[in-house]
């Protein structure tokens, strides 16, 4: 599709959303930030209505555009990442760009960066200069390791924080090496803080509580919340616990098990019910009142979980995956194939909730297939308008239509390097 008829698409979404019911419409968030994290909290908010415009340094497209690119147009990361925002240039040193940038957060309720702690301060925009310009303007801050702290001023990414978390030691077999996450995890879990604090800052100010509000999320403060009782644990025990694969130090049994033909299943029974209903299923009913078994305290003990992990090992690899998952199911047992991408698309469960949405990519002319909004909101649903749009697609539509500028003062401004 060219630049003519991406605008044209992009005013007529614009148009659709002012006359939506979506809870969010009336909030425009400006998305500066870069690569998954800030972006991600953008994302959320756009879903359910939000105007998002997401900026992009002139010449400097961001950096997941170019992950995985298929058939040299396809950008699926980009295209998932960031569905529904409106994508402009911006070079924010020259004093126009300064400008501008000035005019987008007057007009703007959320502004969302993730750039090292003190960047937007040396582009001349200090918290203080920001409020100046728009004194309710809610300010987003993800960095590695937060604004504050000793490492406050060293570049963080992701991996680095799961690192820091926790997380990857505890990722792991025993005996094997810490094991990254295959996802950006430490960057979407702190980007659905991000996006929570943002909602708690503007419900604030629904209240007529102070305006303007500024969020700190570090990348590695999430995810090693997550892990408090672990680290509760250690303080109260001096023992930091070891990685156990795919068990866990306090429920038992719960592991993943082979079958028959080599496929993969997760089983996590340790709640007293399912752990007896699948002692009589296996053939071993002795083992819901043995010593040692009797209750999940004393199945965690080493020498229990051995015990049990060969015994219900030894059963599922006897049946087929269907077998397993058919009688487990009819015993009322928990556990589940492990699935990847092909089996997630083949999944009746998957087709039947909806899981997976059909979406018009305006840019290709293809129809996209992507996860669907994953919070449910049954009264007012969130959705995805669109996916992720070409780099700067969006500049004529917000400069002209939401900035006042003309079409000549525009192409000046492209000219001169400011967008």
């Amino acid at each position: 599709m060219d630049s003519t008829h991406l605008e044209a698409f992009i005013r007529k979404q614009r148009e659709k959303l002012e006359k939506s019911k979506l809870p969010l419409k009336a909030i425009r968030v400006i998305d500066l930030g870069a690569v998954v994290a800030a972006p991600y909290a953008a994302t959320l908010l756009g879903d359910f209505g939000a105007e998002v415009i997401k900026v992009e340094p002139l010449n400097v497209p961001d950096a997941i555009r170019s992950w995985a690119v298929v058939e040299g147009k396809y950008q699926p990361f980009w295209l998932v990442a960031s569905r529904n925002k409106l994508p402009i240039t911006l070079n924010l040193k020259p004093p126009q760009g300064k400008k501008i940038f000035s005019q987008l957060i007057e007009r703007s309720d959320v502004l969302f960066e993730n750039m090292r702690p003190g960047t937007l301060d040396r582009l001349g925009f200090p918290a203080e200069r920001l409020w100046h310009i728009n004194k309710g303007l809610i300010i987003g801050r993800i960095s590695g390791y937060g604004q504050t702290g000793p490492y406050a001023s060293k570049p963080g990414f992701g991996t680095l924080a799961e690192a820091m978390s926790g997380f990857t030691y505890l990722n792991a077999h025993p005996g094997g090496p810490p094991t990254n996450p295959p996802l950006a995890l430490a960057d979407m879990v702190a980007g659905v803080h991000l996006a929570l604090g943002a909602m708690i800052a503007l419900r604030e100010q629904k209240r007529g509580e102070k305006g303007a509000q500024e969020i700190d999320i570090s990348l590695y403060e999430p995810l090693l919340n997550f892990l408090g009782a672990e680290y509760l644990l250690y303080t109260l025990t001096g023992k930091a616990s070891e990685p156990m694969g795919n068990e866990t130090n306090f429920t038992a049994p719960r592991n993943s098990f082979q079958t028959r033909e080599g496929k993969w299943v997760a089983l996590s029974a340790s709640a007293q019910a399912p752990y007896e209903r699948l002692m009589g299923l296996i053939g071993h009913p002795e083992l819901k009142t043995a010593p040692g078994f009797k209750s999940n305290e004393e199945r965690i003990q080493k020498k229990n979980r051995e015990v049990l992990n060969q015994i219900i090992g030894d059963w599922i690899r006897s049946k087929t995956l269907k077998e397993v998952l058919e009688e487990c199911e009819k015993a009322e047992v928990t556990i589940g194939p492990v699935y990847n991408m092909r089996d997630i698309a083949n999944d009746p469960h998957v087709k039947g909730r909806g899981t997976i949405t059909e979406i018009h990519d305006p840019a290709s002319g293809e129809t996209l297939s992507l996860p669907a909004v994953p919070i449910r909101m049954l009264q007012t649903p969130g959705e995805i308008r669109f996916p992720g749009l070409p780099m700067g697609s969006a500049n004529e539509v917000i400069y002209q239509d939401l900035l006042g500028y003309s079409t000549e003062e525009i192409s000046q401004m492209k000219g001169r390097g400011v967008i």
